[in-house]
């Protein structure tokens, strides 16, 4: 963390007569937070903000568009654990970023988003001023879990406060914090960070000794963990234990119970039997989860589950708790301490630690794929051969990914990263660059589509400028595969379906990068080690 410099004294890159600014500030307040990597691009409204950076140790990526700048802070996030932070300019570079912060929402991430904001004499009067929005504010409010906007310098600590506030002790989800481009120019007056106040909540003991008293009486009892149980693993590997229940879990908590335990069915939600265990279940745990469609009933023509039996949840956002399946027993609390809450009223209740899983084993040698899942299982098993066991691989929306997000295995938590939930194309190759920034020992590689790949492909160059050993795997099946299919499906004549790039491995090259086309699944492996042995990113294509 650099040093911080009291106001009005000397400082890196600033004046020994010149105050820092509020621009300045928002660095420094950075620095309190621990934050050592923030994405994003300069411009005329975020100067100070770039002045404050210059004179700090916290490292700045520059992205290649302001979607990217998000989709890094998300992938940073997901894979570091805390939030990843971006800074946007006024108007434009928060429409630009708005996808990526989205998606974010969607999946419970925590990100800080600060940008700059119109001048306090022009906001919302229409006053044709550059980048403006007409209430940029309430724009942010609807895709971030709250959104300040500071117009004084004194109220900068309190607006830092609050959004560390949500990361520590609500569902995390981005943050924005907006200052008039007149405020970020003004002395910063205030700069100290404030004392942590965020607690995670407790569920009530009352409510989970019911919860215990319904567990322990059940005689199929089931786990579910969902993406608010990533940092739970422990205790929810205890509970299953103490009750012998098979765990299935959703795509965004792949690995937290991993596939190798006796107890755990793997992120195979969508197929049977394992859906049908859950809606004959007579006890379901839900922790951390909406219940959202991708996770559940991906399959075509499958319904979502319907239990039969009592639905206990535990979420740290008390409004989920009768959101899509009503909990017969809610618990607001936090995943970890609640589990283990769980764990302790069993064992006092003489139940005995087993991880075997005569039910689970039926349940895994029982599954079944949906029609044409096949056919993509012999380049998922030759991308798996080419990953070593601690790798990262960041899923784009594409059609093996799809495949992979219920059949990729899941060894460790925050191994496996896909923003499914919203469903964007492009996310993979800048989320795969910010958890490479945040894992640097890890081998990465990003999975997509050649029609979503272009979304984002320019960001090529920016893992180019890092020196980042990143596989890119392009899937390419000349166009928008799924979308073919699906007209198919309907018998609707095909209709901009076939949009793909001529040549891939010379748009790699084009950037600074490696670029590589296999001839067979068999060359696949090989690639991918040379890959994460270069000292920059391979872009490698794989005939679909």
């Amino acid at each position: 963390m650099a040093e911080v410099t009291p106001l009005g004294t000397e400082s890196r890159g600033a004046s020994p007569t010149r105050a820092p600014s509020c621009g300045e500030a928002v660095v420094r307040l950075l620095e309190q937070y621990g934050v050592d990597t923030v994405f994003g691009i300069p411009g005329v409204h975020t100067l100070e903000i770039y002045r404050g950076l210059a004179a700090s140790e916290i490292r700045h990526v520059s992205p290649r568009h302001e979607q990217g700048a998000a989709f890094m802070a998300d992938g940073y996030a997901r894979v570091a654990g805390k939030p990843g932070v971006c800074t946007l300019i006024t108007g434009a570079g928060l429409t630009n970023a708005a996808t990526p912060i989205a998606g974010a929402y969607h999946d419970s991430i925590p990100m800080l988003v600060v940008s700059s904001a119109t001048a306090c004499a022009d906001n919302g009067r229409g006053h044709g001023s550059l980048h403006d929005l007409p209430d940029q504010r309430a724009f942010m409010a609807t895709i971030t879990a709250e959104s300040i906007e500071v117009r004084d310098p004194a109220e900068l600590p309190e607006a830092f406060a609050r959004a560390f506030e949500i990361f520590e002790s609500r569902r995390p989800r981005p943050v924005h914090i907006g200052m008039p481009i007149d405020v970020l120019d003004l002395p910063g007056s205030a700069w100290e960070r404030l004392p942590a106040r965020g607690t995670r909540p407790l569920a009530e003991p009352a409510l989970i000794e019911r919860a215990v008293e319904l567990l322990a009486s059940a005689e199929r009892p089931m786990l579910l963990l969902g993406g608010g149980a990533v940092a739970a693993g422990a205790e929810a590997a205890a509970v299953a234990e103490r009750l012998g229940a098979p765990v299935g879990l959703t795509v965004n908590a792949k690995g937290v119970l991993p596939d190798s335990h006796p107890l755990s069915l793997g992120t195979t939600l969508t197929l049977n039997p394992v859906h049908a265990a859950f809606s004959e279940a007579d006890v379901v745990l839900a922790v951390g989860t909406e219940f959202g469609e991708t996770d559940y009933f991906y399959a075509p023509g499958a319904a979502a589950p319907h239990f039969a039996g009592s639905l206990v949840r535990v979420d740290i956002d008390a409004d989920q708790l009768n959101r899509q399946r009503p909990a017969a027993i809610g618990l607001h609390g936090d995943s970890a301490a609640t589990l283990a809450a769980i764990d302790a009223g069993l064992a006092a209740r003489g139940r005995e630690r087993s991880s075997q899983g005569d039910r689970a084993a039926a349940l895994r040698n029982g599954r079944r794929w949906w029609p044409g899942a096949e056919k993509f299982m012999p380049f998922l098993a030759a991308l798996d051969r080419g990953i070593p066991e601690n790798g990262i691989l960041v899923a784009d929306s594409t059609q093996p990914a799809y495949v992979a997000h219920h059949s990729w295995p899941g060894r460790a938590p925050r191994g496996y990263i896909a923003p499914g939930g919203f469903g964007t194309l492009g996310p993979a190759l800048p989320m795969a660059i910010g958890a490479q920034l945040a894992a640097p020992r890890r081998p990465v590689a990003a999975l997509a589509g050649d029609g979503g790949a272009l979304f984002t492909i320019q960001e090529l160059a920016s893992a180019a400028d890092l020196g980042l050993p990143i596989a890119l795997v392009i899937w390419q099946n000349d166009g928008y595969g799924e979308m073919r299919d699906s007209m198919d499906r309907i018998s609707a004549p095909r209709m901009g379906t076939e949009v793909t790039a001529h040549d891939f491995t010379l748009l790699a090259e084009g950037f600074g990068c490696r670029g590589v086309r296999t001839e067979s699944l068999d060359d696949l492996p090989g690639a991918l080690a040379e890959a994460f042995a270069a000292d920059r990113p391979t872009l490698v294509e794989v005939r679909g």
